[in-house]
């Protein structure tokens, strides 16, 4: 239960931006922006429970790789925005969320559950 709970604080402090009085991001630059954020929290997060001893070194491997790869295509949405190719990045801004949602989701797993995966 304890492993389930050392991310839970960063993972709220993520959420909890729009109930802190921070406007929410509305442009797909914002949303860009905070998606880098919410790379550099979930780095930041595997990190500190590797550290902790709460994941295994491959579990930590395995985010780092992952989170390298969405900052890949945040920076490719970015340049697609900036390039006036909304479309292309609103796509690749989409699939970079949701691997991060799924990346969070397996951090709050019980180690014996993320072994099954």
């Amino acid at each position: 239960m304890i492993r389930k709970l050392s991310i839970i604080p960063i993972l709220l402090l993520i959420a909890a931006c729009g109930t802190l009085g921070l406007a929410p991001a509305s442009t797909l630059e914002e949303r860009i922006a905070y998606a880098v954020a919410q790379n550099a929290a979930v780095r930041e997060a595997a990190a500190n429970s590797l550290e902790a001893r709460e994941i295994e070194v491959e579990d930590a491997q395995r985010v780092l790789q992952i989170t390298d790869q969405v900052r890949m295509s945040l920076d490719a949405a970015r340049v697609a925005a900036g390039a006036g190719d909304v479309q292309t990045a609103e796509g690749r801004l989409q699939l970079a969320s949701a691997i991060l949602i799924e990346i969070q989701n397996y951090l709050r797993k019980p180690h014996e559950d993320r072994r099954r995966d």
